[in-house]
C-alpha cells in the first residue's frame, strides 16, 4: 500500500504563530472519506530551536517526532491493504502538558518532560 501524505496545515491563528514563521503550502481536498482527530505529543528537548519560527516547523515536520511522521505512523497501523491512501491534517490546538499557573497541578516542579502537545484533525482518501 502507497501512503501519500500530503503533510499538516498549520491552523492556528495568526497571533498564535512566531514571528517570521511562514506556514506550509499543503495540498488539501474536500472528497475525504475519513476523518479522525487525535491528541499527539511532539517532545520539546526534541524538535526546540533558539528560533521560535524554526521550533514550530520542526514540529510539523520533524523526521523522528513531526506531527507528519507520527500522522504517517498512524495511517500506516491503521490502513494495512490497498488500495493506497492519501492525508493531510490540520493543527487546530498547541499547547503543553506543562501547566504553569495551575496551583492544583505540580507537574511543573518534577520531573515530567515537557512535550508539545497537539490537537490534529486528519484527513483521508483511498486513491
Amino acid at each position: 500500500m502507497a501512503i501519500v501524505a500530503n503533510g499538516v496545515v498549520n491552523a492556528l491563528a495568526d497571533a498564535s504563530l512566531p514571528s517570521g514563521y511562514t506556514r506550509p503550502t499543503i495540498t488539501t481536498f474536500t472528497d475525504h472519506e475519513w476523518t479522525r482527530e487525535v491528541t499527539l505529543n511532539v517532545l520539546k528537548a526534541t524538535v526546540e530551536n533558539a528560533t521560535q519560527a524554526t521550533t514550530m516547523t520542526n514540529i510539523l515536520s520533524n523526521a523522528t517526532v513531526g506531527l507528519t511522521k507520527q500522522i504517517t505512523d498512524i495511517i500506516a497501523a491503521d490502513f494495512l491493504t490497498a488500495p493506497a491512501v492519501t492525508w493531510y491534517a490540520k493543527l487546530v490546538n498547541l499547547d503543553t502538558n506543562i501547566p504553569v499557573g495551575q496551583e492544583s497541578n505540580f507537574t511543573y516542579l518534577g520531573n515530567t518532560a515537557v512535550s508539545y502537545v497537539c490537537k490534529v484533525v486528519i484527513y483521508l482518501k483511498a486513491v
